[in-house]
């Protein structure tokens, strides 16, 4: 049967079952819209789209094909260890999604445009991703680096200076402005290299790494704990990178960023509607606590050049520096709001301020004076995205929570509950490029004891992104946390609509400075109670 936008906002839409949507995944395929059928069953619109992650559950972890017969995805055995190697296969699906949001997304004439002043030219992040993988494959396996190697000087390392620093000029920062080690990048567009030479440098890169994996299949190389290290790396490295890019990219939507390619517009008059009746939580709010919650996990990089622990690749779960060592936290009895604050309910206390409040942005005024919302197709009226979590500056959240007698959770309380309710890109749960827009958040239901999707996005935390005992900073991406550990940055947890599935794990930590108001990430209001 084949829809029409117009006889598809005709019909009342229906919610999705998780089920199908993981069943969906499976097959390749994504969900437009959903209806109620006469039979109590659920009538789908779908889509083969260019891009879909498959589920971490029927996704094998790498082993050279002398011990696994099989590196592609699996669709009827689930895996049955932790560890989280990737597959040249997920490569080529993370290339497709790369690929599709920077040379189909990004017209030729915003290259050298920068969408966020605090942010490099759009051209950078295209030389950066193979710089990057380019730089850690030389220093886990050697060799020179690919053609050509004035591209390492380059694009080794973007930026992220305070938001606050007014000293900052153009793409050359001044003498004195805070920010980490980094490239320095031409000031002239015309000294920046060719769209067609990074492309050609990127094809070189990657045959470098399918090589790397034709190697360790045929024996010609042992895969090590650095190598499998250095692959995780290097793929979680770019897909956090198609994220960062498309939160610039959508302060362009409409007026320069195209909708990617290969996914239906969505209807959203049909959508809007069946959001607007997806029923509130039963209570206002959940009490957790108080609870012994066991955070990070066994992996240090250190261990990676021990003698007896070299080969020792498989059956561990590989993260980042921040993500070690296992340890256990005590949180205190605190109450938590079902769902992060939401678009609507923002606007009213954006309203109310009388100018007091800056309005987020990811909301825009158009020539009429309408305050609409952001998405990769444009902005959309307040009403299809009033039930959406609102994303802005973690500032402005805690001034929110604030006036409405809570606070913004800590890091481990917002753990705890998103151990607790958070049902993931597995449970239905809107990241993987599922959509590529938040939606209203669905937690707190009782049919589900509570567990829900948070809308697709990340939340903020209130606790600063700082060292702990028994970190050991990573040398292979030199300063990766141990650069933000500058009483700027809070810790940041969950996933947005763009995060693929491998991210979701539960020690991963993501962090963005206090006051930077373009990150996708929400926040629910937390209240203190007495114990």
């Amino acid at each position: 049967m084949k829809f029409s936008q117009s006889n598809i906002d005709a019909v009342q839409a229906t919610q999705a079952h998780p089920s199908h949507l993981l069943a969906f995944s499976l097959a390749g395929l994504r969900s437009i819209i959903s209806f109620p059928s006469s039979t109590s069953c659920i009538i789908y619109v779908l889509e083969r789209p260019s891009v879909v992650f498959p589920p971490l559950s029927h996704t094998l972890s790498y082993r050279p094909s002398s011990t696994n017969t099989s590196s592609n995805w699996i669709l009827t055995k689930p895996k049955t260890t932790i560890t989280n190697i990737p597959t040249l296969d997920e490569w080529k699906c993370l290339w497709k999604a790369w690929d599709l949001v920077t040379l189909q997304m990004i017209p030729r004439e915003m290259l050298l445009q920068k969408p966020i002043d605090l942010r490099h030219k759009c051209l950078f992040y295209l030389g950066h991703i193979p710089t990057f993988l380019d730089m850690l494959l030389s220093k886990a396996i050697g060799g020179e680096a690919t053609e050509p190697k004035f591209f390492w000087d380059i694009f080794e390392r973007g930026i992220d200076p305070h938001v606050d620093d007014v000293l900052k000029v153009g793409d050359a920062l001044g003498e004195g402005v805070h920010c980490h080690k980094h490239s320095i990048v031409p000031e002239k567009d015309e000294d920046w290299p060719q769209l067609e030479s990074i492309i050609g440098f990127r094809n070189g890169v990657r045959a470098r790494l399918a090589q790397l994996y034709d190697d360790l299949d045929t024996g010609k190389r042992v895969l090590t704990r650095n190598i499998a290290r250095t692959l995780v790396m290097t793929h979680e490295h770019e897909a956090m990178h198609i994220e960062t890019l498309l939160y610039m990219l959508i302060q362009r939507a409409g007026t320069g960023t195209l909708p990617p390619p290969g996914f239906t517009v969505p209807p959203w008059s049909a959508l809007a509607a069946q959001w607007a009746s997806v029923p509130p939580p039963s209570t206002a709010t959940v009490t957790l606590g108080p609870a012994d919650l066991p955070v990070g996990h066994v992996d240090s990089e250190a261990d990676d050049a021990d003698v007896h622990e070299i080969y020792n690749v498989h059956d561990r779960e590989y993260g980042w520096d921040n993500e070690s060592p296992a340890r256990v936290v005590c949180v205190g009895k605190f109450k938590a709001e079902w769902r992060p604050v939401s678009n609507g309910e923002f606007e009213r206390y954006w309203t109310a301020s009388a100018g007091k409040v800056a309005m987020p942005r990811s909301w825009v005024v158009d020539e009429d004076g309408e305050v609409k919302v952001r998405t990769m197709y444009g902005p959309v009226p307040m009403y299809v995205a009033q039930h959406w979590p609102v994303l802005t500056a973690y500032d402005d959240l805690c001034a929110y929570a604030k006036s409405r007698g809570g606070r913004l959770p800590t890091e481990a309380e917002l753990r705890l509950f998103l151990n607790e309710y958070e049902v993931g890109y597995e449970g239905g749960g809107n990241s993987g490029f599922r959509n590529w827009h938040p939606v209203p958040a669905t937690a707190g239901l009782d049919e589900n004891q509570g567990r829900g999707s948070n809308g697709g996005v990340w939340e903020w935390t209130s606790t600063l992104f700082d060292g702990h005992e028994g970190l050991v900073p990573t040398n292979l991406f030199v300063g990766y946390s141990a650069d933000f550990f500058d009483s700027k940055h809070q810790v940041v947890l969950g996933s947005s609509y763009a995060t693929i599935p491998r991210l979701e794990r539960k020690t991963f930590r993501n962090f963005y400075q206090h006051n930077y108001p373009y990150a996708w990430v929400a926040a629910r209001v937390v209240y203190d109670v007495e114990n």
